[in-house]
């Protein structure tokens, strides 16, 4: 039976370590936040600016006092969380280079609902199974004693949001995450429940994660046998002679997956097939060593159609069905635009729900149906491999239909942007590292850098330069 996690909440909403029944061990006990700053919530620019904050509608406005963060005391005021954060908008804490605070290479990103800032947290000893990990931070979604009380744990349900979410800005420009030891002689294993996103603008080809330490302000890679390592779930050191190569891992354990809704078969946690490929799941291959995991290259479902790793800012279209009347929730992808895509052109009302190209759709057909017998027309139809028939054509009837429709929405298909990491993280002789402090403090850094490899890169079908994208509409009726 889990235990009441209320009175650890406060140390994990700081990105602190949420620590039930530790072990002595060498532990994890801190996000190192010195080189971060939070953004400034719409609460903070409205009051700055003096200009009330006009986004609000039925499903992102939180009533007055109606939730109280047990962590600050803060309530929820003037329709904003009691964060500052619109409900369901996107937060993010800065994340700088050095000491100057002038430089920033990524962020930490969150949705704010459950998951909350500073996006990150450290957990030592779940409070359900004794394990560790490094995850997002918040609130159980599926907790019984309500919002704020169940904070986030290793074991939680699936689909509660467990993976902090990193983002890069600059190609080739490392983003570090640091963290405070305490040093005790022995070993721990910690899962990395990770999200990483390319906000570069540019395409990539893959991304290297390295271990090591931040010395006299400089990042200082790891050596094998310093005790800080990649290690599988059984808490084996990879070698970084002999990398292991995340083909002969378990799913979850070493791995880099896109979104299942795009690519990927049906499995126990998805019952529907991925929409571009029911298939293949949307992979980078990994090579893990002691001291790094880089990327072997982007699966081919993804690069045959849409070549190397897309930035957000360069994302393709798509149309959506909101089946449970909330815009803010996940909604079901129906069909697609082969060409270039402007969401801001759509929603304006732009020809084409802003596609310069055909509506097309992966799927069996674009028409709702009764799939579950419940009597309510709500479900769409499964995807249909391209082996079997290539995706076909929407008419321009049911387009303009869906654009009248407030339940149909064309957006972009951000998770393009995104991958899942899964890795395990072994820490020991922190004593002995180049940041202990010799009073059993010490700390190490994961260091993530986006990468670009012409020699190996994939152009996108249609183009011949592999870094090159598909020219985007600037405005609804003008195109590049």
């Amino acid at each position: 039976m889990k235990r009441s996690r209320k009175m650890m909440a406060a140390a994990a909403a700081l990105g602190l370590v949420s620590a039930a029944g530790v072990a002595h061990a060498d532990v994890i006990s801190q996000w190192d936040m010195s080189l971060t700053s939070p953004a400034l919530s719409q609460q903070v620019i409205a009051f700055v600016s003096g200009i009330p904050y006009d986004g609000f509608d039925i499903f992102n406005y939180v009533e007055p006092n109606s939730l109280v963060d047990p962590n600050t005391g803060n309530a929820a005021i003037d329709g904003f969380m009691p964060s500052g954060w619109v409900l369901f908008s996107g937060g993010a804490t800065d994340l700088f280079t050095d000491s100057s605070m002038t430089t920033q290479n990524g962020a930490m990103t969150w949705k704010e609902r459950d998951t909350q800032g500073p996006g990150l947290s450290v957990v030592t000893g779940d409070d359900v199974d004794g394990s560790n990990c490094i995850m997002s931070a918040g609130w159980n979604p599926y907790a019984a004693t309500g919002w704020g009380t169940d904070i986030k744990q290793c074991t939680d349900e699936w689909q509660s949001s467990k993976r902090f979410k990193l983002v890069s800005y600059v190609l080739d420009g490392p983003v570090d995450l640091t963290f405070d030891v305490s040093a005790t002689g022995t070993t721990d294993v910690y899962r990395l429940l990770q999200k990483y996103g390319n906000q570069t603008g540019s395409r990539a080809t893959g991304y290297t994660q390295e271990l090591g330490f931040i010395v006299d302000g400089q990042f200082q890679k790891a050596s094998p046998g310093d005790g800080l390592a990649f290690c599988g779930k059984n808490g084996t050191l990879y070698d970084d002679a002999d990398p292991t190569p995340s083909s002969v891992m378990n799913q979850g354990e070493l791995d880099s997956l896109m979104a299942h809704g795009l690519f990927g078969a049906p499995d126990k946690h998805h019952t529907s097939a991925g929409y571009f490929n029911p298939y293949v799941r949307g992979t980078f291959g990994l090579l893990a060593g002691e001291t790094f995991i880089t990327t072997t290259g982007l699966a081919a479902v993804h690069r045959d159609l849409f070549g190397e790793w897309l930035p957000s800012n360069q994302m393709k279209g798509a149309f959506y069905y909101d089946d449970d009347g909330n815009p803010y929730t996940d909604n079901l992808l129906t069909a697609s635009c082969d060409g270039a895509f402007d969401e801001e052109a759509a929603l304006a009302g732009a020809a084409n729900a802003g596609c310069d190209g055909q509506w097309v759709t992966y799927r069996e057909d674009y028409q709702l149906r009764d799939a579950d017998g419940d009597g309510i027309v709500n479900e769409i139809a499964p995807s249909v491999g391209t082996d079997i028939r290539p995706p076909i054509p929407v008419d321009d009837a049911t387009i303009a239909a869906w654009m009248a429709d407030p339940l149909w929405m064309p957006g972009y298909i951000d998770d393009l942007a995104n991958v899942n990491i899964n890795a395990f993280l072994s820490v020991a002789n922190a004593n002995y590292w180049p940041t202990a402090d010799g009073n059993g403090n010490a700390s190490f850094t994961i260091r993530m850098t986006p990468t670009f490899d012409a020699t190996v890169a994939q152009a996108e079908p249609g183009l011949t330069d592999p870094e090159a994208f598909v020219v985007s509409i600037n405005a609804p009726n003008t195109v590049n």
